[in-house]
């Protein structure tokens, strides 16, 4: 968008604001005005650049009534369409601040303002950007001059994106001063309406006005690498016959970030290979006070089930100060991440290890292992690593068995599980037994393991072959004992339900050929006469020894059946 800048003249119609004597602030302002911060630590994996984002509004102020000249100088051009400003008195209702918040790469920015289509913002927030969300509600007073339909907002933008390019109003630039419109027919703010609500003390409509600034980027050029400012003044007007327009009173309002990025970042790549193996990792020659973050990232092409790792420090002593489990702000969920301050030795020990001993499907793959340390006077304040993060509202389910997946769909009987990762527990509601149907090209693998619970033995069956009861704890993988993974299979012999709600009944931990992969399930409502059938000879010849301890305990089940 163009603007056309003229000489300084005061418009016609504008009363010098020099000459204005009366108060200038005595209209309310209330709500949530004060300024307040988010931080967040990233790596930016095309780069491996690390850091923190400190973003923060700034504190909502009163400023000049009628307009700033700042104001006043953009609002130029639009006296050549016609239209004429003057300055209005004060106003005896209120500006009533309903939300007013910081929007960091993790928060749902303007999710509640959803519900305004002109802001385009989606129901789940604007997210991995930066920016800020504000609501303002103008609450009328009975005798101020602005009547309903005839309420507007003028806001001036006033832009540094710190050196990122930003497309916007039909431009893209590093830096914006101008009217914050769509058309530059009208200088009025268009995202704001009456929106059904009324001032609880009068009972009049409340005039809302809604704003969600925020800017993206490329993945390897994020916006928030870059140190934004970004300040608005935000008037109310009134519209009269031929274009008159009168202003009252404004406020300011922002948000900035900066980023800082650690004094020394380290990257170790590792893998566990069991449940029992601790990776140790030291650090040395640090400056003592110095604050640090280590995180663990699972989510590697390279892992089928990603390991779920835990992360403890030790001082030099081997005490441990600080543990941590599935925190970590990278990883699909088993990741985890700790802060620390550097120690007198100027030493930093990590340890990683399988969280809970190592659980089937946890125990297994490769991570990485990131440590970021700031100088002491860059040190930023940590909040304390707290369990279930998970990283960028990542799904947690399918951890556990009492917390399974639960399918996304039902069709024609079949729950169907789609793109889910592997080495999760999934469940659908049953009654006896389900049968497993694979998807796409997904090839069931192994089961890692049985439910816990009062019932101990269940049968897996491949076609016409039963492969044995399993219990609790037990493995079952095809591959080894088949030769091939299969793309179908069936559990029997559930005598009773596991869980108290149909979403715990009866869950299953499951690993794919790959690391996602889409499947269905669907009730076996009864028992099916299905017998043990020998397998071909030379898969018996190969796992002989499986099949008999398979068969013996299939022997043993039915003698304490019959005994």
């Amino acid at each position: 968008m163009q603007f056309l800048l003229l000489p300084k003249v005061w418009f016609a119609s504008m009363v010098p604001i020099a000459l204005i004597t009366e108060p200038v602030f005595a209209f309310q302002l209330r709500g949530t005005t004060a300024s307040s911060s988010q931080e967040t630590y990233v790596t930016i994996p095309d780069t491996g650049d690390s850091g923190k984002i400190t973003v923060t509004t700034k504190d909502i102020k009163e400023i000049k009534r009628g307009g700033s000249d700042a104001l006043l100088d953009l609002l130029r051009p639009y006296q050549q369409q016609g239209w004429k400003f003057k300055q209005g008195g004060n106003l005896g209702g209120a500006f009533n601040v309903i939300s007013y918040y910081p929007c960091a790469p993790i928060t749902q920015c303007g999710k509640e303002m959803s519900i305004f289509p002109e802001l385009g913002i989606p129901p789940s927030g604007k997210q991995m950007g930066l920016g800020a969300s504000i609501w303002i509600d103008y609450e009328a007073d009975p005798n101020d001059e602005p009547k309903f339909g005839q309420t507007y907002w003028i806001q001036r933008v006033n832009v540094n994106t710190g050196g990122q390019p930003v497309s916007a109003y039909g431009m893209t630039a590093t830096s914006f001063n101008l009217i914050d419109n769509l058309s530059s027919n009208t200088p009025f703010y268009l995202a704001a309406d009456y929106l059904g609500r009324f001032n609880p003390q009068t009972n009049l409509p409340s005039y809302s006005f809604l704003d969600v600034p925020y800017v993206l980027g490329t993945n390897s050029n994020p916006s928030y690498i870059y140190n934004h400012d970004w300040n608005f003044e935000l008037y109310l007007a009134y519209l009269r016959p031929n274009q008159e327009v009168t202003i009252y009173n404004g406020i300011s309002w922002g948000w900035t970030n900066t980023f800082t990025r650690p004094k020394t970042t380290k990257k170790f790549s590792d893998s566990l290979a069991s449940g029992f193996e601790v990776d140790r990792f030291k650090l040395s020659e640090l400056t003592p006070g110095s604050k640090y973050i280590a995180w663990t990232n699972n989510d590697l092409p390279s892992n089928r089930c990603n390991p779920n790792t835990f992360l403890s420090t030790d001082n030099d002593s081997g005490f441990r100060l600080g543990f941590d489990d599935n925190s970590s702000r990278v990883g699909n969920g088993f990741a985890s991440a700790l802060t620390g301050t550097v120690g007198s030795s100027g030493n930093i020990n990590l340890d990683v290890r399988a969280a809970g001993g190592g659980a089937r499907g946890q125990d297994r793959g490769n991570y990485e292992l990131f440590v970021d340390v700031y100088d002491p006077q860059e040190s930023p304040d940590f909040s304390s690593a707290a369990s279930g993060g998970g990283g960028f509202g990542k799904e947690m389910r399918g951890l556990t068995q009492q917390n399974p997946i639960l399918p996304n769909s039902i069709e024609n009987g079949w729950q169907v599980f789609n793109k889910v990762p592997g080495c999760r527990w999934f469940d659908p509601p049953t009654t006896y037994g389900f049968e497993f149907q694979s998807l796409e090209d997904t090839l069931f693998t192994e089961i890692l393991d049985f439910p816990a619970g009062d019932d101990q033995e269940f049968t897996v069956a491949v076609g016409d072959s039963i492969l044995g009861n399993f219990s609790p704890g037990d493995k079952l993988d095809f591959v080894s004992l088949l030769g091939y993974p299969v793309d179908n299979f069936r559990i029997t012999g559930i005598d009773s339900l596991f869980g108290p709600t149909a979403e715990t009944a009866f869950p299953i931990q499951l690993a794919f050929g790959e690391r996602e992969g889409s499947f269905k399930m669907r009730q076996i409502p009864g028992p099916i006469d299905a017998e043990a059938v020998p397998e071909p000879g030379s898969i018996l010849a190969a796992h002989g020894m499986l099949l008999w301890f398979a068969g013996m305990r299939y022997i043993l089940r039915k003698k304490r059946q019959a005994g």
